[in-house]
This record gives C-alpha cells, structure tokens and sequence, in this order.
C-alpha cells in the first residue's frame, strides 16, 4: 500500500502541466475578443468599442475580422455594420439572427439595444446592416478588388424601442423564426439579396 502511494508521488512530479491540460476551454458565445488597433487614432475608439461589447456582433479581431465590419457614431445615432455571409442562409433566418443581435446581443454577455439605450442617454437610433464581401477569382488566384454589399438592414428609433415588447422577440428568437417581428419591430426593414446575384 505504501509502495504504491511511493510509486503514484513519484509519477506525479513528472508531469506538471497534467491538471492544466485538463482546463475546460472557454465557450465560443463567451469570447470577449478586443477590438486592439482595428479604431487606432479615432477618437471615438472607446465608445466604439463599448458598442461592440453591447452588441457582441463583432467576435473576431484583426487580421481575420474585415475592415468593413466597423461601429460608426455621429451625433445621436449608431451604425453597426457585420460582414455575415447570405450563401446557405434562409431568409428566415438571417433576419432572425438581425433581430435577435439588434435587440438582445449576440452572446450570453450582450445586451444589444437595450444597453445602447439605457448606456447612451443622447443616442436616438440605431441602425444594423448585414453585408456580403464578394470577392472575384481569377485563374484560381483571388484579385485585391472586392466588393461590400450591403443586404439587410434595420433601424430602432429610441420611441420605437421604448414601444417594443421584448418578449415577442424572445420568443421569435427561440423558434428560429422572427420574419414577423422582422418587419413589425423597426422604424425601418429592409432585406434584398437582388445585389449579391449581380
């Protein structure tokens, strides 16, 4: 009995890093990723980047996270834009996913528009674009030229927001189906593909 317990300390010491290797990994809808350098000289770069954690819309960082996908301010208004991929994606549920990242968050973390409004006393609306970057191969080698397109876009004034019963869109959210709240919910809704086919 003794030797064994001999023989497990003696095992135990080689392998240092054995308990670390053992750590759970963060969740994915967890991840804080910092948006570094990508608003380096903006002045409004902390604002900016408090509107990305509200949000929680944009989770990756430079290089991987496209320069489009950017949080603009002006006076009393927020434009997020999100580059998010339309190929293989219902109608359906791109628009839930606008909705339920517009007023809920992405993440567990995230609040969406409800942080926005009770954080920005001074904010009056608020607008979403979800947009494509099309990118032309040529010859099996991809050129520099690419192209933004825009093809879903919402916007929530403060009075429409105060208005909306956040229920209905948490229940939307948990049947994968807010086509409804979609076009029910916002001052203004638009959703196109028409430019990504050209």
């Amino acid at each position: 009995m003794i030797a064994a317990a001999l023989c497990v300390a003696a095992v135990v010491p080689l392998a240092p890093g054995l308990s670390r290797a053992q750590e759970k990994a963060p969740r994915m809808d967890a991840a804080r990723p910092s948006a570094g350098g990508f608003y380096a000289g903006d002045p409004q770069a902390r604002e900016k980047e408090r509107l990305e954690e509200v949000f929680g819309i944009h989770l990756t960082i430079p290089p991987r996270r496209h320069a489009s996908e950017r949080v603009e301010i002006d006076d009393t208004s927020v434009t997020i834009s999100v580059w998010q991929p339309s190929s293989g994606q219902s109608d359906i549920a791109l628009q839930t996913r606008a909705v339920q990242w517009f007023l809920l968050g992405r993440t567990q973390f995230s609040t969406g528009s409800r942080g926005l409004f009770s954080e920005w006393p001074d904010v009056q609306s608020a607008t979403l674009v979800f947009h494509d970057v099309l990118r032309k191969d040529q010859k099996g080698r991809r050129l520099a030229a690419e192209t933004v397109v825009p093809y879903l876009r919402v916007k929530l004034t403060r009075a429409r927001f105060e208005r909306l019963k956040l229920k209905a869109v948490e229940a939307c959210v948990e049947k994968d189906d807010c086509a409804a709240v979609f076009k029910a919910a916002f001052d203004e809704a638009r959703f196109d593909r028409k430019g990504l086919k050209r």
